[in-house]
């Protein structure tokens, strides 16, 4: 039995359209609760300023423990499913970036504190839309757009409650999108 070469072609383009959903489906379920716990920490963080602007220091501690509970979640997740050497890629990209951000403001030193409170979230908001963009996750692309959409209306129409529109809508947005994005 000879399949027409329509059909055949109409067939393969169904199959190549399940793979990607089915990829940005794990891409999704993977990204889920890393978003969760960011978004808690982005909460804790930008009240934590809010409330006690004197409290700033309070990031670097949160950012080990998201860093430190991101990997975790990552180990447990894993199951074989992560490409080998991802962590170790994984460990160097943040160290470049770490590196990228130190150098930049060793430059160009921001003259508040909103500054820097608005520039690391449109460098997340950047990361996950070419994220989302590269693995063909759309969600995570479209968590992008709203993560930097709030941080620049938030910078520019809420200035004197900027730290708290963060924790509130950046924060909340990361938990709700994890949440959005906990299907399999």
């Amino acid at each position: 039995m000879t399949i027409p070469r329509d059909e055949a072609a109409d067939t393969l383009r169904q199959i190549e359209q399940a793979g990607q959903r089915s990829a940005a489906a794990y891409h999704d379920a993977m990204a889920a609760p890393h978003l969760v716990l960011w978004g808690v920490i982005w909460m804790i963080g930008y009240a934590a300023v809010y409330f006690r602007p004197a409290w700033w220091a309070v990031w670097p501690a949160l950012i080990v423990i998201g860093f430190v509970g991101s990997f975790g979640l990552g180990r447990r997740m894993k199951g074989g499913a992560m490409p080998a050497g991802f962590g170790r890629r994984y460990t160097l990209t943040i160290l470049a970036v770490t590196a990228f951000i130190t150098a930049l403001f060793a430059i160009l030193p921001p003259p508040s504190g909103a500054q820097v409170g608005a520039f690391i979230p449109l460098l997340v908001a950047l990361w996950y839309g070419l994220s989302g963009i590269w693995t063909g996750a759309p969600r995570i692309a479209w968590l992008g757009l709203a993560v930097g959409a709030v941080t620049v209306g938030a910078y520019f129409w809420q200035p004197a409650a900027f730290a708290l529109w963060m924790a509130a809508a950046g924060g909340g947005g990361l938990i709700l999108g994890g949440l959005w994005m906990r299907r399999v």
